[in-house]
């Protein structure tokens, strides 16, 4: 492996090669995708003989074009969680910053330089604790950057720094006594009303996932996550093929296929901003997919 400073890309996967396929191709066709290390962590089957999970190590192993790969190949089931606290731990034995997708996620060709910048340009701002190529909410209203701060870090197409993952506390009866404290609740939601129920979700393992987990960490240490005025990737998965995205939901985003940040400034939290994301997750399911649909329309 020829050393670099570029963050490492981690990559995710588990039954579904086609999936799986797409998420590489596009990646690849990142500008200077070829200067990025990429690893590529394909968790194991929760069945014997199991051809899609075969067919996702098939695919791990035939990839070139990158600088370098590093395979991991799983032999029993970790799930999500386990799956990518570990991966993201293996990769930060190599680098000082990472850059996360999953199977399902799809980049437009600008995605990887913008990752990689605004890491660098990002690890000294006490404020930050991630950088995402998803957007929640267009602030165009209230700010003229074409980046701003999210209380809510996403687990789409994200990054974060080997010197705040080391300092993260994942230990669930420490987020529990944490989740006891006066007024721990009200301010966790201030991101979104279904953060607090998703936290407590995760500590009673009742779902497998680390980004709430993430999110509390980043809470406590009062870290913002970087998003861009507009998405620079969107999910695939949303199709019944994965284990934690349901048939026929939808989650609608201003993705943008030729959007790419020119310019990146110092940020500060934006109540409006933050409140304005905080809205969009008030807003029941339905009403949100309607209102996408008058917009459409009108």
């Amino acid at each position: 492996m020829k050393r670099n400073n570029l963050p490492g890309i981690a990559v995710f996967a588990y039954n579904r090669p086609k999936h799986f396929k797409k998420t590489l191709y596009y990646l690849k066709k990142n500008l200077n995708s070829k200067k990025f290390d990429i690893f590529l962590f394909c968790d194991g089957s929760k069945k014997k003989n199991d051809f899609n999970v075969k067919e996702v190590h098939r695919i791990a192993k035939s990839l070139n074009h990158f600088n370098s790969k590093k395979i991991y190949l799983r032999k029993k089931n970790l799930g999500l969680a386990n799956s990518l606290f570990e991966g993201i731990s293996t990769v930060f034995n190599y680098k000082e910053s990472i850059i996360i997708l999953e199977d399902d996620i799809v980049t437009n060709k600008y995605f990887l330089n913008y990752m990689s910048t605004a890491l660098a340009f990002h690890q000294k701002n006490r404020l930050v604790g991630s950088v995402t190529g998803y957007s929640y909410t267009n602030p165009q209203k209230y700010s003229e950057n074409l980046t701003y701060l999210s209380q809510r870090h996403a687990s789409w197409g994200w990054g974060t720094w080997k010197s705040l993952w080391k300092n993260m506390n994942w230990n669930k009866k420490f987020i529990k006594k944490k989740m006891e404290q006066k007024n721990f609740k009200s301010k966790f939601n201030l991101s979104g009303k279904d953060m607090y129920p998703m936290l407590k979700e995760a500590v009673e393992n009742k779902i497998d996932t680390l980004d709430i987990l993430f999110n509390f960490n980043c809470f406590i240490l009062n870290k913002y996550c970087v998003c861009p005025k507009k998405s620079l990737l969107y999910n695939i998965g949303f199709d019944g093929s994965g284990i934690h995205c349901k048939k026929g939901d939808k989650v609608f985003s201003n993705y943008s296929k030729h959007f790419k940040v020119t310019k990146f400034v110092k940020l500060y939290v934006n109540s409006e901003i933050l409140n304005q994301i905080k809205c969009s997750f008030q807003t029941p399911l339905f009403l949100r997919i309607i209102n996408k649909i008058k917009k459409i329309l009108l």
